[in-house]
């Protein structure tokens, strides 16, 4: 179950850019790669003012779960991030909760930046540029301190990107532990990746489109009938 977890929410932390202040609209997404995690993953961000939310869904490969959607909430007032994940089948009556809607998972975001500001990554501006989803974005190559590198095509149109650990804290006690380098590599500055491919060609992110548009307010409320299991994914820190 903790596999199953992890293999769903950390790509979801690569949808999760912290709000622009000037931009209202939705920002769409695609994740491919060798991993069945990221392998046809679609997502999209609504940014809302300094609110924002996270929505994906789940691709074929996810088994009985395809189809589904999973939802992250930041609330710029208490300063966390909430998962909301539908209840897998059968795991509502097994736990004794058969009428639980599903599970949520809360991040406490201050760990995040915490985690961010000892980012040890090196960064390099390549001095060409792409024009994505119709924004131009800078390239850069980022590489952390094992030699791990990334190419990643950087606007400062759509704000500061930030991905919490949407594990619940599974990557390592404490939180922040899912974050690669290039997630943290540019810290408080308004810097949006539009697109991220790894050296290696393990995993890619794009963003496919960008529709500045009205957000409804709804798509910010945490409904009823979710069942918290941060405690208890904090508890299982360390063992993917």
């Amino acid at each position: 179950m903790r596999r199953m977890l992890a293999s769903v929410l950390l790509p979801l932390a690569a949808a999760a850019p912290l709000a622009a202040q000037q931009f209202e609209g939705t920002v769409n997404m695609k994740m491919t790669g060798t991993g069945p995690a990221a392998e046809g993953m679609m997502m999209r961000v609504a940014i809302k003012g300094d609110q924002q939310v996270t929505i994906i869904t789940l691709p074929a490969n996810a088994g009985p779960m395809a189809g589904q959607e999973v939802r992250a909430i930041m609330d710029p007032k208490t300063q966390t991030v909430t998962t909301l994940m539908p209840m897998p089948p059968g795991m509502g009556a097994m736990a004794g909760m058969p009428d639980a809607k599903g599970m949520k998972m809360i991040v406490d975001l201050s760990k995040v930046r915490s985690d961010a500001s000892t980012s040890k990554a090196d960064i390099k501006k390549l001095g060409t540029t792409q024009k994505i989803a119709g924004l131009s974005c800078d390239d850069y190559q980022i590489t952390d301190e094992n030699g791990k590198g990334v190419k990643a095509c950087i606007t400062s149109s759509l704000g500061r990107f930030m991905l919490p650990d949407m594990s619940g804290g599974m990557g390592r006690r404490g939180g922040g532990g899912g974050q690669p380098a290039w997630a943290k590599a540019f810290g408080d500055r308004p810097a949006f990746p539009l697109k991220v491919v790894a050296d290696d060609g393990s995993t890619s992110m794009e963003v496919t489109s960008v529709e500045r548009a009205p957000v409804a307010a709804s798509l910010f409320e945490i409904p009823d009938g979710y069942v918290d299991m941060s405690a208890m994914m904090r508890g299982r820190s360390g063992g993917l």
